[in-house]
């Protein structure tokens, strides 16, 4: 049974997952090709290497446009989703991380998850986070993901919404959620950032269990996050082997 470990060292953002991705072994022309099955305009990727700290890993990006195309609600989103060119199975698990996310949301404004206007998390640039993961992680041949407790973060950021404490009140949500393990920021820095994004909790508390796994890692890729603070290292790693312990992993969900 091979086994993906998510190591959150600097949070989790989509991005991050995408860039670990492809760090792990996964070119990204191969993700860019998986992704053509999307009912929607061109969205290149790119991803080029760089370090955050003293760690090297890959940063992914996706190109939006200027003007990108904007869906107002979680169930456009999923319309969108719904009429794309992928195996049931990706669609599936990628719907379940969009209820996820309009379930916090809706949580958020104490609103039906149908209302939630979407504002940065309306663009196609959240489909392509969720839906990459999904495929890329399947593409990896992982059979099971886990993940460690995902930093808090700290202080506040600028949001569509206006400043924002980190987390935001949609990750919140979504710890809250899911009963997802957090820890302080790193050396509990005061001033951290947002290291959780809400897409990045949505995807990870829907795909992942929150467990440490025994297992022999046979390769390790790091997705840098966008920004480079000097308090810790922005880096998602994902360790990638073998169980060593089959029998408890198989009674795992």
């Amino acid at each position: 049974m091979v086994l993906g470990y998510l190591h959150c060292i600097g949070g989790v953002s989509g991005d991050m997952l995408l860039g670990a991705i492809v760090d792990a072994g996964i070119p990204v022309e191969d993700l860019q090709a998986e992704l053509a099955g999307f009912a929607v305009g061109g969205f290149p990727i790119s991803a080029c290497r760089s370090r955050r700290g003293g760690v090297d890993g890959t940063l992914v990006s996706v190109d939006i446009g200027n003007e990108p195309r904007q869906f107002d609600t979680v169930g456009a989103l999923i319309d969108m989703l719904e009429a794309s060119d992928f195996t049931g199975s990706a669609i599936t698990r990628s719907r379940e991380v969009l209820e996820r996310l309009a379930q916090a949301e809706a949580s958020v404004h104490g609103i039906q998850a149908e209302d939630v206007h979407l504002h940065e998390l309306g663009t196609v640039d959240t489909l392509v986070d969720v839906v990459g993961t999904v495929l890329g992680m399947e593409k990896l041949g992982i059979d099971r993901l886990f993940s460690s407790p995902l930093p808090t973060g700290s202080g506040i950021f600028q949001s569509a919404h206006g400043m924002l404490p980190a987390p935001s009140p949609a990750t919140a949500a979504l710890f809250g959620i899911s009963n997802a393990p957090t820890i302080p920021p790193p050396g509990d820095i005061l001033d951290a950032g947002e290291m959780v994004t809400p897409t990045g909790a949505a995807i990870v508390t829907t795909i992942a269990e929150f467990n440490q796994p025994a297992m022999h890692i046979s390769r390790v890729g790091y997705g840098l996050g966008s920004r480079d603070p000097s308090g810790y290292p922005n880096v998602t790693a994902l360790w990638i082997g073998e169980s060593s312990n089959p029998v408890s992993v198989s009674t795992l969900r």
